[in-house]
């Protein structure tokens, strides 16, 4: 599979043909009631008690939420489809005018399962992913940024439907940017019989020309699980001669199919579970889509080069991405040896499938640090007795302070974004 950027390059040629297809893109006013959020228990070492997103209300600082909907095509479901094997289809769609760009702001995203007609729900075990993609380096040059960032605006799959950004918080964008909306089918319990489905999605958004007081704007850095396919050792982004200090740090647990003395920090090496395969750079291959063996697997990642955090800053919301018989996914500092975020899940109750998956949202945010080390623990637990595909990603919602308006930034600037991070598809 390709990578986070590569989605956005690879399907940017198509999206005017796409767009003037129309494929069931609307814009209208959001309902000033619309329907609740999901909310989750969120652990973090900034926080105290469970934590519940805010569902985004119809005005946000004096501006009516606006709503950009779109309908996938109609998918035929009928034979079992694992994890990015069914079928998917790419729209595209812009959040406003093309031809007199200006600043909006997303608050909100949702997908939903439903039948053909676009409205009577249908049930969500056959969402594999709805996922939201710009290019990084146009996005990133229109506002002067010169950090690394990531293609990827939202992704939804099982386990959460729904993303509110915190009160006071949002996205900045421009109308004209175009968006890629990647949508997936899975199907891992029927095995006899047909349904069609198709994905309703929804983003919300308000236009900066009407807010009566300004959003903090926030930009989306990636974390995620990997597996060494080739290499020595399997930690990502670092040079050799510093793996020795990357070292053996106390506080980890065991890995249940390891043997002998195990470099906790180093991801584990592993089977690929698709065509997603990416070198570091660094004389390694990595994948982010990995085969769990039968059993419990605890799987650390060090993710300090994949977060390339440009600046101490705060992190407001954290949306998950994990697979069926997946327990937890955290992400770990190691240099304080607290917990950033945890992330639980529950299984559905019948079947295999994602019944929750926790998500943080906060408007105080937790800190984190340019100059600290990151590590992300994924927990499986395969109890299915055969090989299992999985994932385990975090988008991080991160204050970004050195947003500059578009209007702001002179045609001239030499402001250039540094080169998207290689990522996992999903």
């Amino acid at each position: 599979m390709s990578e986070y950027a590569a989605v956005s390059t690879q399907l940017l040629s198509c999206a005017a043909i796409l767009f003037s297809l129309g494929l069931g893109a609307c814009n209208k006013d959001a309902s000033p009631t619309p329907e609740p959020a999901a909310s989750a228990a969120a652990t973090a070492s900034a926080t105290s008690s469970a934590a519940t997103a805010a569902v985004t209300p119809g005005v946000v600082h004096g501006a009516k939420v606006q709503e950009k909907s779109l309908l996938s095509q109609v998918y035929e479901v009928d034979d079992i489809y694992p994890s990015m094997t069914g079928p998917n289809s790419t729209e595209s769609i812009t959040l406003g005018s093309t031809e007199e760009p200006e600043l909006v702001w997303v608050v909100g995203f949702e997908a939903s399962m439903v039948q053909p007609d676009g409205k009577t729900a249908a049930s969500q075990e056959f969402m594999c992913h709805t996922n939201l993609d710009v290019d990084p380096t146009n996005h990133g040059s229109r506002f002067g940024a010169e950090k690394s960032i990531t293609g990827r605006l939202f992704t939804l799959s099982q386990g959460q439907y729904r993303i509110d950004m915190p009160p006071g918080f949002g996205i900045p964008m421009q109308s004209d940017e175009v968006i890629m909306v990647n949508t997936q089918v899975l199907n891992l319990n029927m095995k006899e019989g047909k349904k069609r489905v198709r994905h309703r999605v929804l983003m919300r958004f308000v236009r900066d020309a009407d807010l009566k007081k300004p959003l903090k704007p926030l930009y989306v850095a990636g974390a995620y699980g990997l597996k060494l396919l080739e290499g020595k050792d399997g930690h990502y982004g670092l040079d050799t001669q510093k793996v020795s200090h990357a070292g053996h740090h106390q506080g980890h647990g065991d890995h249940e199919h390891g043997e002998g003395d195990v470099d906790h920090t180093a991801c584990l090496p592993g089977k690929n579970a698709g065509a997603n395969a990416f070198d570091d750079g660094k004389g390694r291959v990595f994948t982010g889509h990995w085969v769990v063996e039968p059993g419990r697997e605890v799987n650390h990642t060090r993710v300090t080069e994949l977060m390339d955090l440009p600046f101490d800053t705060t992190l407001h919301y954290v949306a998950v991405h994990l697979h069926p018989f997946a327990e937890s996914l955290e992400l770990k500092d190691l240099t304080t040896g607290k917990t950033v975020y945890e992330a639980k899940t529950r299984q559905a109750d019948e079947g295999v499938g994602l019944a929750h998956v926790d998500f943080f949202s906060s408007p105080e945010g937790i800190p984190v640090f340019k100059d600290h080390e990151y590590e992300m623990i994924s927990v499986y637990n395969n109890t299915s007795g055969k090989p299992q595909d999985s994932m385990a990603v975090m988008n991080l919602y991160l204050l970004d302070q050195e947003f500059r308006r578009p209007e702001k930034v002179a045609p001239s600037s030499t402001a250039k974004p540094k080169p998207a991070k290689k990522a996992p598809s999903m």
